[in-house]
């Protein structure tokens, strides 16, 4: 690879994850070179798909990285020694590639970003700030007490590192106006000259070739299953809206810590009609074979399945949680209290009864799916790398 070939370079942990931050990544990548500009990802785990715009570490600099990260004296100092680490493999293999703008998607690496050099740092923000410092806090409070403890103290000194690497950024992305209030009240110190507002770009540029019918009697929820997303809560829902919809199905797609709690859930409860489908990178099979999508998440950062719903068609039922989903969705769809569960599952039946309701929704959901074809994400992208290099 030729050193002045990838000027702009994206850094993510795992690319093979495929949660809505890799999916993100890939789709801007994509955009990107799709409009003549040289992007390209760096992801520390050896990636496994298809998506042409990508190198890895190599297994001895991912394997010595590994080894540095997980010992104890490393843990105790916060991540130093494995930040000093990956910060000079990072720096050796970005001026190979001649970068000139490192974008950062995985907020834990910012305390190892090379910021006393010559390429400029954007961190991007896939999620609610404080949303995410609260998971990893509730995490820690679930643990024994002598661990517990550690765990508070550790994660407490991680977040003020990484607040503190993040005043040196040179600019910083957040994908809503919502994110962009919740991050200047939780670091009114930065500057805001350097916030960008570009959302989630959707793979495509082009009007989709077939929407959904709206007559599928599914519904669909497509994402990690993890606490966060709140699976379990879905489930409980789930028994609401299937005692009043007795043809409908709940159609699971993703995978994650959480399958295992809710194949217990089902068994347990004897939930009718409901399909763990696993991961499926097929969109239009799960969209066009679907009438609404439902998203209980804790907070969402963006909500890319939002979007990707829109484009063929299918309106979104969501908690009105922080930071992204009134905003993103606007009147595409419809958003309840957090996180009333009975009002939620009401909702969702009120409007699968009513078919014109439905109707309009689709038709709002299709045209806001335009706002982020991804050749007009990407040229937003284009704009930021010219101005951040002036």
């Amino acid at each position: 690879m030729h050193k002045s070939i990838y000027p702009y370079v994206f850094l993510i942990e795992d690319l093979n994850l495929l949660g809505g931050t890799e999916i993100q990544t890939i789709n801007v990548a994509n955009g990107l070179n799709s409009i003549g500009v040289p992007a390209i990802i760096l992801s520390l785990n050896k990636y496994e798909g298809d998506c042409k715009y990508v190198v890895s570490f190599d297994n001895v600099e991912l394997n010595t990285y590994r080894q540095v990260f997980e010992s104890t004296k490393n843990k105790l100092l916060i991540n130093k020694m494995s930040d000093a680490y990956l910060r000079k493999v990072l720096l050796n293999k970005l001026h190979e590639m001649g970068c000139k703008v490192l974008v950062n998607q995985t907020y834990d690496l910012v305390s190892a970003l090379p910021f006393d050099s010559d390429i400029k740092i954007i961190q991007v923000f896939h999620w609610s700030l404080e949303g995410y410092e609260k998971t990893l806090i509730d995490a820690a409070k679930k643990k024994s007490l002598g661990v517990r403890k550690l765990s508070m103290w550790i994660n407490d000194r991680r977040a003020k590192c990484r607040r503190k690497y993040l005043l040196k950024c040179d600019g910083v992305v957040l994908l809503t106006q919502s994110a962009s209030v919740e991050f200047e009240r939780a670091l009114p110190s930065f500057d805001t000259n350097r916030i960008s507002l570009i959302p989630n770009p959707l793979p495509y540029s082009v009007n989709a070739a077939q929407h959904s019918t709206l007559q599928n009697k599914n519904i669909c929820f497509v994402g990690r299953l993890s606490v966060e997303k709140g699976c379990m809560r879905l489930l409980r829902i789930w028994e609401k809206v299937a005692a009043q919809l007795s043809e409908h199905t709940l159609s699971v797609y993703g995978d994650g810590a959480c399958r295992g709690e809710m194949e217990e859930y089902i068994k347990v409860h004897n939930l009718q009609r409901v399909r763990l489908c696993g991961f499926e990178c097929d969109l239009q099979k799960i969209y066009s074979n679907s009438d609404l999508l439902v998203s209980v998440s804790d907070s969402e950062g963006f909500g890319l399945v939002f979007i990707e719903a829109f484009y063929y068609g299918v309106p979104a039922v969501s908690f009105d949680c922080p930071v992204s989903p009134r905003e993103v969705i606007s009147d595409a769809g419809v958003l309840t209290p957090c996180f009333d569960e009975y009002t939620y599952a009401n909702a969702v039946v009120e409007l699968l009864r009513n078919a014109d309701k439905m109707k309009e929704l689709q038709n709002k959901a299709i045209d806001r799916a335009k706002c982020f074809y991804s050749n007009r994400i990407a040229s937003e992208w284009e704009k930021l790398f010219v101005s951040i290099e002036q």
